[in-house]
This record gives C-alpha cells, sequence and structure tokens, in this order.
C-alpha cells in the first residue's frame, strides 16, 4: 500500500465526515492505481468511519442548545420535511441509499434525530459502499478520465443541482 492509497482513504474519510462531494472523483482516481475490491472494502470503510462521525456531531448539534450550534444545525423545517419523507431509517434503507449516488443527508438528519445506533449506521454505511466504491473504482480503472474531466463533470452535476433548486424556489 503507497501513498496515494493512504491518501484516498484520507480524502474518503474527510469526505464522509463533511459535504460527501469527493467520493466519486476519489475513487475514479485511486481505481486507476488500486484494486477495485481494495478501495471498495478499505474505501468504503474509511467512508463509513467519516459518516460515523458526522453522525455523531449531527446528533450533538441537534440536541445542543448553544447558539452557534443551532446555526450550523439543521432547520426544524428541513428536518421536519427529512422526517416527514423517511419514517424510520432502518438499516435496508440506509444500505440502499448509499449504494447509489443519492444524497444521504435527509436520512442522516433522521438518523441522528432518532438516535440511530452510530455503530449499526457505519455498518450500513460501509455495506451500502462495497458495491457503489467497487463500481466507480472499475470504471476510474477502465476508461482512465482525466482529473480535471471528473471534476468538472462534478462540478456540472453541482451546477445543474442549484439550478434545479432555484428552479424550485422561484415556483413557490
Amino acid at each position: 500500500m503507497n501513498g496515494s492509497l493512504w491518501a484516498a482513504l484520507g480524502i474518503l474519510f474527510l469526505d464522509g465526515a463533511t459535504f460527501g462531494v469527493a467520493t466519486t472523483p476519489a475513487l475514479l482516481e485511486a481505481g486507476q492505481a488500486h484494486p477495485a475490491w481494495l478501495l471498495a472494502l478499505a474505501g468504503g470503510l474509511a467512508s463509513a468511519l467519516g459518516s460515523m462521525l458526522q453522525l455523531r456531531v449531527l446528533r450533538w448539534a441537534l440536541s445542543s442548545g448553544h447558539a452557534w450550534a443551532r446555526r450550523w444545525a439543521p432547520s426544524q423545517e428541513k428536518l421536519a420535511a427529512a422526517l416527514g419523507r423517511y419514517r424510520e431509517a432502518t438499516f435496508l434503507g440506509l444500505v440502499l441509499v448509499r449504494a447509489t449516488p443519492v444524497p444521504d443527508l435527509p436520512l442522516k438528519l433522521v438518523a441522528a434525530a432518532g438516535r440511530y445506533p452510530i455503530a449499526l449506521y457505519g455498518l450500513a454505511a460501509w455495506l451500502g459502499a462495497l458495491p457503489y466504491y467497487y463500481v466507480l473504482a472499475t470504471l476510474g480503472a477502465a476508461f482512465r478520465p482525466p482529473l480535471w474531466a471528473v471534476l468538472a463533470g462534478v462540478a456540472l452535476v453541482g451546477l445543474l443541482g442549484l439550478w434545479g433548486r432555484r428552479r424550485r424556489q422561484a415556483r413557490r
């Protein structure tokens, strides 16, 4: 295991603990140098550990009485919407969401608000990441996209997401 694998694992951990926007480019890039099975197992574990940390922080922020934490915590409106959409953060639901590129923040908010067990959340995140990370790493190895193209694709998806959000807000 060379330094670039450790760097990829570090990125996946930090990404799991924060915004989750670097997973795809990290895996496509790392898939060019490392076996897909290794990235799925170790990368999925690193990401799951980061997600567990994020769940812990979200849980604390939701229950915190500090004014600064309330500013960073999701609004009651967003939390109520997430709770309305996902009544229970079931293990299978967590696994399935993590096995797709669908953002898992709404389900993570429900898990935090519902005090879902952190270790069980981590296991679900890891199991869900296994197939998804394997596919991304395999695609990176097969197509060897240049990093600039991957980052441009991520930026395009982000811009399309922002555009769609603004359109929905304008309709209200």
